[in-house]
């Protein structure tokens, strides 16, 4: 019998060596699984420091984003990590502020353990805080390393109890295992109260499954400690405000291997936090199903009496999480900092042919013309949202032409569409957006498609997008739509002048175009009754009609002065008519908005000694005859000058002197003296320099003539910039 439990001892050793291995195993294929699932955050060891305490088990770790993308608090048994802003990352209570985040809590389900928790705190030990045990060292497992720890059930009283845990605080727990003691037994009780790890918090608690819940962890009120009979013992369990907890299926679970998206928002106002569960689509195990897992929210009043006795207006914030016998992978993926950048996105799709929004399951006809907007907006932080890449997942069945984006400074930049890869399309800002340059709008220009043509829908599903900074990172969520199938016998085109798709105007000028619609089959519809819908550089132009005072079909279009922007202006044209046809084809326009500007010096000399004699003076000074052109190449100017009789006197009084002012080019010879003279005619763009070549033979000169006396004398040239752009 001795020999047979020596062997069965080794056999058991033998076992635990065995899953030993297999749990190591086990974790780095979890936590790998898991960081390939990971999504996109801001890097965050700029804005956060590490719990300043002995075996800290919190770490940065990398995701396929980068480096340091997220932060493990935990991933053994028997751990504390903690992880708190920086001074400078504070929260403003005085603002409101809104914090988001990815959080997993391991896949272990009810075998996970402690859990983490939210915390906001005015703790003088500052990033040293922790929930204390008796000896004062930092403590986990029922305590989340931010409540109280009533192990081995040594405080008889809640107000020593609470000074064990993060003073002026405020927590919100995600609590993977519930603390709920299962013995209807007296003795079972005491044992566990004076032999385990406290395990009561939960206990007589209306749910038994994982939550989330909050409360102060330094107020005595927060724990009720309950005698246990007559034996002189106790215990304590936790009082749960704001509780959040699934109503649909009862072994709800945070430990279910999927992300977790929460936001909190806190009001400044109503002194209220906002606390939000799956706001977003959870990011599950491949092949599991979120199905089960419902957004939820609470508003739970914050007392400042409690996280702020001092009134500073500002909390330091964090995570704190903790394992105890069991044990869970614990990391956290932050979106949103509060006070660094507040920033937010939306979507929203317009039938532009109709004018009205596209909300969730309307439906749009093919062939109607659509604009996707994204609006992005900078709220206030202490940066501004720096170096914002936008992850586009466009909608299908939306065929799109073109894209811009335009800031609140009024800059513009064109969306290069060939980036787009089947609906995915990434395009980088080029302006970072601040208190000053607060919005930017990406406008896509498209037309819905269908593959059916006999009326039916076609349903488009709903499409996330992504704005991310180095600081912020926000999603843009759009609603699903349908599409149905249309054929059109409508055409659109551009006639008379207008057909070379351009042309130039200076400002103040409006442009008209002329066209005709026609349809291929059956009846027109009236003038009246058939809209042309402009499109002028991603921004939608009021619609206009035809008139049945002309023929059929026939129609100009004016662009107004005002909507042109200096240098090329995009437009596109398409018609719809009232019987809901669209024209099969858009017609393109380019219009160049500009200006020619005459730049020459403003002082120009001739000296020289008289000899009574006729003679020609050249000047030592520059004449820098600069002519800029903005309209563009082809847009004929010419340059013309005359000039002044030259006196003695400021207002042309006094001794004249009889000279001329002379031009040549080595072509002509023109006497500026007698009168307007054309002295170059041109078509290039951009800045010509014309006077570049004005020396030896070629450019002004003054002609003097014998009788002239000496002196100073004075006169004016009178230049005149001339264009052919009516």
């Amino acid at each position: 019998m001795k020999v047979k439990m020596i062997l069965l001892g080794m056999i058991i050793a033998l076992v635990g060596i065995s899953l030993s291995w297999g749990t190591i195993g086990y974790a780095e294929s979890e936590l790998s699984s898991a960081l390939d699932r990971a999504p996109r955050g801001i890097r965050i060891d700029e804005y956060f420091k590490f719990g300043n305490f002995a075996k800290n088990s919190a770490n940065l770790i990398a995701t396929g984003f980068g480096d340091k993308q997220a932060v493990q608090l935990t991933s053994d048994k028997n751990q504390l990590g903690t992880i708190w802003t920086s001074d400078a990352a504070e929260m403003n209570l005085n603002k409101d502020e809104t914090a988001s985040m990815w959080m997993y809590f391991g896949n272990r389900g009810q075998f996970s353990g402690d859990g983490m928790a939210f915390v906001m705190q005015n703790d003088g030990r500052g990033i040293e805080a922790t929930s204390v045990d008796t000896n004062g060292n930092p403590s986990h497992g029922e305590t989340l390393g931010v409540w109280g720890d009533d192990t081995k059930n040594m405080y008889t009283d809640n107000v020593a109890l609470a000074k064990s845990a993060i003073q002026n605080s405020w927590a919100l727990e995600f609590d993977t295992y519930v603390n709920n003691f299962s013995s209807d037994s007296q003795q079972d009780m005491v044992t566990d109260v004076f032999n385990k790890p406290p395990n009561f918090f939960d206990f007589d608690f209306y749910k038994t499954a994982p939550h989330l819940a909050s409360a102060y962890p330094g107020k005595p009120s927060t724990y009720d400690i309950k005698n246990i009979g007559t034996t002189g013992r106790h215990y304590t369990r936790m009082k749960h405000e704001g509780v959040l907890i699934s109503e649909y299926n009862t072994f709800w679970t945070l430990a279910d291997g999927a992300w977790h998206h929460v936001t909190l928002s806190w009001n400044h106002t109503d002194k209220t936090m906002t606390y939000t569960f799956n706001d977003k689509s959870p990011i599950p195990t491949p092949g599991s199903s979120t199905d089960k897992e419902l957004k939820s929210y609470t508003t739970q009043p914050l007392d400042l009496k409690e996280i702020d006795p001092k009134n500073t207006g500002k909390i330091r914030w964090g995570f704190t999480g903790s394992t105890g016998t069991n044990y869970e992978t614990n990391l956290v993926i932050f979106e949103k900092v509060p006070g660094i950048v507040n920033a937010e996105s939306t979507a929203q799709l317009t039938n532009t042919t109709t004018g009205s929004k596209v909300t969730s399951n309307d439906t749009v006809s093919a062939g109607d013309r659509l604009q996707l907007d994204y609006d992005l907006r900078y709220l206030g932080g202490q940066k501004s949202w720096n170096n914002i890449v936008a992850n586009l997942k466009l909608p299908k069945n939306i065929t799109f032409t073109s894209g811009t984006v335009t800031y609140q400074s009024g800059k513009q930049e064109t969306i290069d569409l060939i980036q787009l890869d089947g609906q995915d399309l990434k395009t980088t800002l080029g302006q970072n957006l601040s208190e000053d340059n607060a919005t930017a709008t990406l406008s896509l220009q498209g037309k819905a498609t269908s593959t059916s043509s006999n009326g039916t829908s076609v349903a488009v599903a709903a499409t996330t997008s992504n704005f991310i900074g180095d600081n912020a990172v926000t999603a843009a969520p759009l609603n699903g739509f349908k599409v149905k199938g249309t054929i059109s016998y409508m055409s659109i085109a551009l006639t008379g002048n207008s057909v070379n798709g351009e042309t130039s105007v200076s400002a103040g000028k409006s442009v008209s175009l002329t066209g005709k619609v026609t349809y291929d089959r059956g009846y027109p519809d009236s003038n009246a009754n058939i809209k042309l819908h402009g499109n002028l550089n991603g921004r939608t132009l009021p619609m206009t009609a035809l008139s049945n005072s002309d023929a059929q079909g026939v129609f100009t279009y004016t662009v107004p002065s005002t909507a042109l922007l200096d240098g090329p202006n995009q437009l596109t044209l398409y018609a719809s008519d009232a019987r809901g046809n669209t024209s099969r084809n858009d017609v393109q326009y380019v219009i160049t908005l500009g200006s020619l500007k005459l730049t020459v010096a403003s002082r120009v000399a001739f000296t020289g000694t008289l000899t009574g004699a006729q003679q020609e003076l050249t000047s030592p000074d520059s004449w820098d005859v600069n002519v800029t052109n903005s309209l563009g190449s082809g847009i004929n100017w010419t340059l013309q000058a005359a000039a002044s009789k030259f006196t003695t006197g400021v207002d042309g009084t006094g001794m004249a002197l009889p000279a001329n002012l002379i031009y040549q080019d080595g072509e002509k010879t023109a006497n500026l003296s007698q009168g307007t003279e054309e002295l170059v005619r041109d078509d290039a763009g951009g800045v010509t320099n014309v006077s570049q070549n004005w020396h030896g033979q070629r450019g002004l000169f003054l002609r003097v003539g014998s009788g002239a006396m000496v002196g100073n004398y004075r006169g004016t040239v009178t230049w005149s910039l001339v264009n052919s752009v009516q």
